[in-house]
């Protein structure tokens, strides 16, 4: 299984794994901030908040891979100031 993982100032925020996003039907707009994606060939997460979040020392995005036929995984950060 694959999980994705959002910390912020070493407090997790998110930490879900793909099957569990696909099978909570986090497909659409719903209030956690979690959207699973899907279509043949890619999945994703993108993970939003409707209100800045703000951190102090470390904001990490991480993934962690335990299964075969993840060829990439791309992690995106939006910040601003």
């Amino acid at each position: 299984m694959t999980f994705a993982s959002l910390d912020i100032d070493g407090r997790n925020v998110i930490n879900i794994s793909y099957a569990a996003a696909e099978n909570r039907g986090l497909a659409g707009q719903n209030p956690w901030g979690v959207v699973f994606l899907k279509s043949t060939e890619v999945k994703a997460l993108a993970m939003g908040f409707p209100v800045p979040l703000y951190f102090t020392s470390e904001l990490k995005l991480s993934a962690t891979v335990n299964e075969d036929g993840v060829v990439q995984i791309i992690g995106t950060v939006v910040h601003g100031k």
